[in-house]
């Protein structure tokens, strides 16, 4: 083999491999920010203002998306790390419906951190709830379940300004050690509660 010949295929083999890096690394990406299908949200912007929990929307676009966390960070636009900017800044509501299962009786400490407000319901019944405007702040509550599976479902909306919603769980077989124990994104499985993927 000739230097030149050397050369010519040492070129090809390094096109090979580049094409192979690139090939890989857009896989992983694809991978990366594929959505599991833990919580499906559904967002509604209103083209009048939203100020209260229940009040009436007057739809201006509708779309539902797939999360694999309840996790939108303080910040002028609703945004999720994993998923990005999604172009809602104010006047609309987001509805998150997620279903777990739970091994055995146990208590669930339930935080959720919102600008502005939420409404958290399990199995239809209302658990907790800050209906008005108000800055990034926690609400937070206890509850009791039994073992098996079931359905969560979060209002949230958010008028103007600065927003966000971010919540957590965390499980105890009391409720006061389920306020002490380590808390996991909405979301996010552990050995205690499972979140089921549709």
């Amino acid at each position: 083999m000739s230097i030149g010949s050397f050369v010519r295929f040492d070129r090809r083999y390094g096109l090979v491999i580049f094409a192979l890096g690139i090939w890989i690394w857009i896989g992983y990406s694809i991978y990366a920010h594929t959505s599991k299908k833990i919580i499906k949200a559904t967002i509604i912007q209103s083209s009048k203002p939203v100020r209260h929990i229940d009040d009436r929307i007057y739809p201006q676009k509708k779309e539902t998306l797939w999360f694999d966390t309840l996790y939108f960070p303080k910040g002028n636009e609703l945004r999720h790390p994993k998923y990005g900017y999604l172009g809602y800044r104010q006047n609309f509501v987001a509805f998150f419906d997620t279903d777990i299962d739970v091994p055995k009786d146990e208590f669930v400490n339930f935080v959720i951190y919102s600008d502005d407000g939420f409404r958290l319901t399990i199995d239809k019944q209302k658990i907790m709830e800050y209906p008005k405007d108000r800055p990034f702040q926690k609400s937070e509550k206890v509850v009791r379940l039994a073992k098996g599976k079931h359905h969560i479902h979060i209002k949230y909306f958010q008028g103007y300004g600065q927003l966000g919603i971010v919540g957590y769980y965390a499980v105890g077989m009391s409720a006061k050690e389920a306020q002490k124990a380590r808390k996991y994104l909405i979301g996010k499985s552990s050995s205690d509660l499972k979140f089921l993927e549709h």
